[in-house]
């Protein structure tokens, strides 16, 4: 009996699934893919401003501003 219930709860997620529209879908994967692109604009933002800072500690006789001034110019 419980085998029955677990096919009739498969059943209606693949209805549900069918029913919902492909623009649905491909509304979500951009969505998606936007928000994915965003985090990684982010984290290399973070990864590079933290490195140039680091830099910076490491040997304060270069200056940082030159630094970020060429990063961002490239």
């Amino acid at each position: 009996m419980s085998g029955a219930i677990a096919v009739g709860a498969a059943g209606s997620w693949a209805r549900a699934l069918v029913k919902i529209s492909p623009y649905t879908f491909s509304a979500i994967g951009i969505a998606v893919a936007i928000g994915v692109s965003v985090l990684g604009a982010a984290w290399g933002i973070y990864i590079t401003g933290s490195s140039l800072i680091g830099a910076a500690i490491k040997a304060p006789r270069i200056t940082s501003k030159n630094l970020i001034r060429y990063v961002m110019n490239c």
